[in-house]
């Protein structure tokens, strides 16, 4: 594995030989060499004994430096020390965190369990062990020498190696990512020497300290550097890429010239709280832009990613969070698929527990009555129900307010005018304190005034005539019976005036009308309270018309 280390990073270095203005990539590329400044007494047999893993082979150190005495070195002479030759000894990863399904494959060549094994926190990852996440899966984890590599969803990764170098104080790691897409954190080197490397199956890259992206797919690879310095190879080309560069690398040969990196997404217009448990964000587009990535984690690391995805466009739906203090990230996309810096915010959900659903009445509903009785389901948390009713949307103009109400019904007196209304659950934690939910949506409500009672009508000897208080543009419908039920009908019309006839009945006796309006938006108002007549039999003619007798009228029920 050292040997393909070396190799690797030989390739850089050649191509870095005829790049003048990249030394950067220079010492990126000198990861076969560990350098050693001589001192009094240094001898090749006493360094190898020191440094390599077969102490025996100091004819190594003599033809990798050109010394024709092993036993005389002189002072100040810089020795290269081969990085395939050291001593080394393996050192696992750790898992850190791991947020949905992922699995762990031992390498089978270590005679481990050959089947795969879920991956939990704190488990460790020795080299040749493979990760794979689902694809809502995200697994971060830490190498001896403190650099981190985060997984992603859908992603299937290989630790190759991992050794730490105890004479030549550093560490070298060498990830293979078969497919997805990773991003590592790695740990500043101050010693100089190269020693973190991610493969590909087109490229590879290495770098000695900094924070950047890997993606890879069957076709080609993107490189995406946030901070400090990374190199990439593919074949005989090679590409430096420094901070807010990314490059594409296809088919194992060829590099594309770096480019920078989209700039970070304007996140102003995100609520800084989000009171339903369907967060549902819309930011503005960025230009240039073919797609977006949104993450929301619940660590300011980015290390437990409860929530990721992509869009062509900033309009994302997340669901299936708990409550809770969340960090966001959102990163822009380019045309290559290059993705870039990251815009990031904080926000708290609070959506629970859930308010309940109004029932009755409906949104923008319309009463005409002088109080309103407000009804919503029962919520199985709650202990009690919070209550508003105001004048406006924004509930600043607050008429009624209950903070402590028990059922599940409120009849509130209200004169007429337009109104909003708002229900919220309160319930107990596991220490009994009050944990006040959200408020409901706005429910729109117009009281208007309830019909006025019919006057006593005008009679005549064929018809009883009612003269209505009306609004302009109602229209009516009128009933009589026998009965307060109405259940014995003896007539009912419409009527597009508030001038109502009714034919009179011959026979007189007791009789109940009733009638509502119909306003010109189609809302049904209710009938006014059965109204009592009390009406003489007709005494007919020789023509068969009623001759008038006395009447009596009474207008309220009995």
């Amino acid at each position: 594995m050292l040997l393909a280390h070396r190799t690797a990073w030989a390739g850089v270095w050649m191509c870095a030989a005829s790049l003048t203005c990249c030394p950067d990539l220079v010492v990126a590329g000198t990861a076969s060499c560990h350098t050693h400044t001589a001192v009094a007494g240094d001898t090749l047999i006493a360094l190898s004994q020191r440094y390599l893993a077969q102490p025996q082979h100091w004819q190594v150190l003599a033809r990798a430096n050109h010394v024709p005495n092993p036993r005389r070195i002189p002072i100040g002479t810089a020795l290269c020390i081969p990085v395939d030759q050291l001593k080394a000894t393996p050192r696992p990863g750790v898992v850190l965190e791991v947020v949905g399904q992922a699995t762990a494959q031992p390498d089978a060549k270590a005679g481990l369990a050959s089947s795969p094994q879920e991956v939990r926190k704190g488990d460790a990852v020795p080299p040749g062990m493979t990760l794979r996440t689902s694809p809502t899966g995200y697994v971060t984890v830490q190498l001896a020498d403190g650099s981190i590599l985060k997984i992603q969803a859908d992603t299937q990764a290989r630790l190759d190696s991992s050794q730490h170098y105890e004479e030549a104080g550093f560490y070298a790691s060498v990830w293979s990512v078969l497919r997805g897409r990773v991003e590592s954190l790695v740990t500043h080197l101050t010693g100089g020497q190269p020693r973190y490397q991610i493969k590909t199956p087109q490229a590879v890259l290495g770098v000695r300290g900094t924070t950047f992206r890997v993606a890879t797919d069957a076709r080609r690879t993107l490189g995406e550097t946030l901070t400090g310095t990374v190199a990439v190879s593919s074949g005989k080309q090679a590409a430096l890429l420094g901070a807010g560069q990314g490059t594409v690398a296809v088919g194992g040969s060829q590099v594309a010239p770096p480019v920078p990196l989209p700039s970070a997404p304007d996140l102003t217009p995100l609520p800084a709280l989000f009171e339903r448990p369907l967060l549902r964000m819309e930011l503005p587009t960025a230009p240039g832009a073919a797609s977006y990535r949104l993450q929301i984690a619940e660590d300011v690391d980015f290390r437990r990613v409860r929530a990721e995805q992509t869009d062509t466009q900033p309009r994302f739906r997340v669901s299936e969070l708990p409550d809770g203090v969340y960090f966001l990230r959102m990163r822009v996309a380019n045309a290559q698929g290059l993705e870039g810096q990251d815009a990031q915010a904080t926000f708290q959900l609070k959506a629970r527990p859930e308010p309940p659903i109004p029932t009755a009445p409906g949104h923008q509903a319309k009463l005409r009555a002088r109080e309103a009785t407000l009804n919503w389901t029962s919520h199985p948390q709650a202990t009690r129900y919070r209550l508003q009713i105001a004048r406006d949307a924004d509930f600043k103009q607050l008429v009624v307010e209950h903070a402590d109400i028990r059922d599940t019904q409120l009849i509130a007196p209200l004169p007429a005018g337009d109104y909003f209304w708002r229900i919220a659950t309160t319930a107990s934690t596991s220490t009994g304190a009050l944990d006040p939910g959200p408020w409901g949506d706005a429910q729109a409500l117009m009281m208007r005034e309830p019909p006025a009672q019919p006057p006593p009508p005008k009679l005549t000897p064929d018809a009883l005539q009612f003269t209505l208080q009306a609004e302009p543009g109602q229209r009516f419908e009128f009933q009589m019976a026998r009965d307060d039920g109405f259940a014995d009908l003896i007539k009912a019309v419409s009527s597009d005036s508030p001038e109502v006839s009714l034919p009179r009945p011959a026979e007189g006796g007791r009789l109940y009308v009733r009638y509502r309006a119909i306003d010109p938006d189609g809302f049904v108002g209710p009938y006014t309270s059965p109204q009592l007549v009390l009406l003489p039999s007709c005494v007919r003619s020789g023509h068969g018309t009623c001759v008038r007798g006395r009447e009596r009228f009474i207008t309220t029920q009995p």
